[in-house]
């Protein structure tokens, strides 16, 4: 029998789907998202943004290989979800869901525009 694995966020339903729509953006999307995020988070952990973005430049992909190691902002932007407690989660999913969503329909309109 295959045992299957589950990742810290897809424990939450709701932060999972957030990382599904995630995950299907456009890069440059996912990046702009993921440095509001990162900012965002960065003052709920009373941590100093400098030194997050230094970790983005001490960042070095080959060390991971999910979706969102890809790209060192987009894998900050995760990891500093990890570290809030849920209600803190809970906001930033909420704040950002609306964006990604809109997103998603653009691409959809777009999608059918060239259909037509």
């Amino acid at each position: 029998m295959k045992k299957y694995f589950q990742r810290w966020y897809e424990k939450n339903e709701y932060l999972n789907a957030f990382m599904n729509l995630m995950s299907d953006l456009d890069i440059e999307l996912q990046c702009e998202i993921a440095i509001d995020i990162i900012m965002k988070a960065s003052t709920m952990l009373d941590r100093d943004y400098t030194k997050m973005i230094q970790d983005v430049a001490n960042y070095d992909p080959k060390d991971y290989k999910r979706w969102y190691d890809k790209n060192p902002n987009v894998h900050l932007a995760i990891e500093s979800l990890r570290d809030l407690d849920e209600e803190q989660r809970d906001e930033i999913v909420q704040e950002f869901s609306e964006k990604i969503l809109k997103s998603h329909y653009i691409q959809l309109d777009e999608i059918e525009e060239k259909e037509e």
